[in-house]
């Protein structure tokens, strides 16, 4: 991956994060409110990506236990990191009857493996191994990274998203799509796309209306390919796609998702550059 500006954040950092055992039920929906962009009281889900790994925001989840919000990170396909506040559905006539003034409340803070060997959540209070608790701590540092990231690009109005909608139009993806590069050589297919491995990085292309860019490359956490998909929408309008494993679906990247913003546009004008020289060569 090309080198890259160090990004601002705000309220969260690794080096100020709590311990996972210290998060309490206000930290955790302060969280899941500071970056809620639906900006809605109603159930729903956010999801952003840190690397190749999604970070699913939950807001207000809905079940008969009571309403929930928090966080849940995939480290790929090997586990997931769960970290909720729930807030228990009690009738009102049981609180008066009890004296309770206020619900229940339960921060969850769990982990589970994924794929072959799955299994049920295990609270991260009951780990026994060393290893397992201090990898899931620096998991939560790294989360707390993002989500400075994340915050200081949706307080300061997304100035990552603004540059890569300002910096790559739809007129540019019809332009590097039908680019003299691609002519002449034994293209290899990925999906709708084609296009050669330079250097480290696949240049493919989709041409025509919905002309397309993508752009992939050996991601060492999970010995994988991973993607950018640049789409041409419409005469006005552009989407950016993250594909986080070869064999997986391309997802939209959202405007607070810092590092893929600014390593995309990186990527992309590395080979608008490729492209534009072997124009020039012509």
């Amino acid at each position: 991956m090309p080198a890259t500006a160090p990004l601002k954040k705000s309220y969260y950092s690794a080096d100020r994060s709590l311990s996972l055992s210290q998060l309490d039920m206000e930290i955790i929906s302060q969280i899941v409110r500071d970056l809620d962009v639906a900006e809605s009281e109603k159930e729903h889900y956010v999801t952003g990506w840190m690397g190749q790994n999604s970070v699913v925001l939950v807001r207000n989840y809905q079940d008969k236990r009571g309403t929930s919000n928090g966080i849940v990170m995939s480290r790929g396909n090997r586990y997931k990191l769960t970290i909720q506040a729930i807030i228990f559905r009690i009738p009102k006539f049981l609180l008066w009857i009890t004296f309770r003034r206020k619900p229940r409340t339960m921060t969850v803070i769990a982990y589970n493996k994924l794929g072959e060997q799955a299994t049920g959540l295990q609270q991260f209070m009951h780990i026994q191994e060393p290893e397992l608790k201090e990898q899931l701590e620096s998991d939560w540092r790294e989360l707390n990274d993002y989500l400075g990231m994340a915050c200081w690009q949706m307080e300061n109005n997304q100035p990552l998203w603004r540059q890569l909608h300002e910096e790559i139009s739809p007129q540019s993806l019809l332009m590097q799509a039908e680019s003299a590069w691609f002519n002449g050589k034994k293209l290899q297919k990925d999906g709708e796309c084609e296009g050669l491995w330079l250097h480290e990085q696949f240049i493919g292309r989709r041409t025509g209306e919905q002309a397309a860019l993508l752009l992939s490359w050996k991601d060492d956490e999970n010995q994988d390919i991973a993607s950018y998909l640049f789409e041409r929408v419409s005469a006005d309008k552009i989407r950016v796609m993250l594909r986080p494993r070869k064999e997986e679906k391309f997802y939209p990247l959202n405007p607070f998702d810092a590092v893929h913003l600014q390593q995309a546009l990186t990527m992309f004008h590395q080979a608008e550059e490729a492209l534009s020289e072997t124009q020039r060569r012509a």
